[in-house]
């Protein structure tokens, strides 16, 4: 099958998480024996009002004397310059999209038979006429409530879902926020197929679960992965319960600096790892050295990092945050803790004494599997192949 995938995040020297859900579908269809070809639509911001029709001439001219240096193209993944007026919401966004990647197709067409685009509005809007082959959509972005608030930009969602040929998103909860947004008619048109979750660098470890010394916590540092309760609830539990805790975080973010700052004041800076990002190969070791994973993001679509927490014999302590409780709850008994959204650096931290106490019953090795079963690479890929040859029925 020729599979042209459109998206807006994908992986490169910049960014080595960017997309990563992303290029392992690629991967896992690839393995398979697929031919996959992968458009990266990427935001050049302009300013206020139309892009002059002299900057869309300019990478007309050198797109025309070098198509590398324009378009450039790695593993089979080419990125596509799309300027972006400033202030024009997410419908200019999915319109900015369309001319880039029909201006980049003049030069370097694709033949693919279905094109499986990445996020409802801006990218499925942008390519449903661009071609005469079926759409199939994956949504999977957290930022889409501010999408579905925009007037244009919803009514190109409810566009997208319409006339989509199939239309997927990566957890329950995410078709259950588009049910209420439009209604139950678009309940038959909004299916489930979860995201990759490879645990090919991710050894299984068995563990003393009575000693939850050593946390880690891998992903952004940010307001919106709540790594501010996550430094709270560690000095909490410092001071309350076990004063030779140690976090170890794997990730950067804009509250880095901050979270150092507020760990050196309460004086456990030293207890504390900050290794910035790392490529997933290099990830596994960090989590066969930790004894419990806390990830306390407020809203997630999915949550890879906790599945691969569990993936590597690690007890997780997160929040009923959407993802969480729709990938892992079902086994939340055997795997951890899940808690409100909204609870406190206090909670979070008895949660983990609470859990040490009782060890005895958690199963560790039953999550792995239950990952394995659910998540795998090759069950993903036959999920996704099924819908677009459905697509093309």
């Amino acid at each position: 099958m020729r599979i042209d995938v459109v998206t807006p995040w994908y992986p490169d020297h910049a960014s080595v998480f960017l997309g990563v859900f992303v290029q392992q579908q690629v991967t896992a269809l690839r393995s398979k024996g697929h031919d996959v070809n992968v458009e990266v639509a990427q935001i050049f911001p302009g300013p206020p009002g139309p892009i002059p029709p002299a900057v869309h001439e300019a990478m007309h001219r050198h797109a025309a004397q070098d198509v590398d240096a324009v378009y450039p193209t790695v593993d089979g993944a080419t990125w596509i310059p799309c300027p972006v007026p400033a202030r024009s919401g997410f419908a200019g966004r999915a319109d900015a999209f369309a001319a880039g990647i029909a201006a980049k197709r003049r030069f370097l067409p694709t033949d693919g038979e279905i094109t499986h685009a990445h996020l409802g509005v801006p990218t499925a809007a942008a390519v449903l006429d661009l071609g005469d082959q079926p759409v199939v959509v994956t949504e999977h972005q957290s930022t889409l409530d501010f999408v579905l608030d925009e007037p244009p930009a919803r009514d190109r969602y409810r566009e997208a879902i319409e006339q989509a040929a199939g239309f997927y998103v990566v957890a329950g909860h995410l078709r259950d926020r588009l049910i209420a947004a439009f209604g139950p008619e678009v309940t038959d048109r909004i299916d489930v197929i979860p995201n990759i979750v490879d645990l090919t660098d991710i050894a299984f470890r068995e563990r003393d679960h009575e000693r939850l010394d050593r946390w880690i916590y891998v992903g952004a540092i940010a307001a919106h992965k709540g790594t501010k309760l996550l430094i709270e609830a560690f000095l909490h539990h410092r001071a309350n319960h076990n004063p030779h805790a140690t976090l170890t975080i794997v990730g950067d973010g804009a509250e880095g600096r901050w979270l150092w700052n507020r760990a050196t004041e309460a004086g456990a800076g030293d207890a504390i790892r900050l290794l910035g990002p790392l490529p997933h190969h290099e990830i596994g070791p960090h989590l066969s050295e930790a004894d419990l994973m806390v990830h306390l993001s407020p809203a997630e679509t999915f949550g890879i990092a906790s599945l691969e927490g569990l993936g590597a014999g690690l007890p997780v302590i997160s929040l009923r945050n959407g993802g969480a409780e729709h990938t892992w709850g079902s086994i939340e008994s055997i795997a951890g803790v899940l808690l409100d959204v909204g609870s406190g650096a206090p909670a979070v931290s008895d949660s983990v004494a609470e859990l040490a106490d009782a060890p005895q019953r958690l199963d560790l090795a039953s999550a792995r599997r239950h990952v394995e079963v659910t998540y795998s690479a090759s069950a993903v890929a036959d999920r996704l192949l099924a819908a677009y040859t459905k697509a093309m029925s």
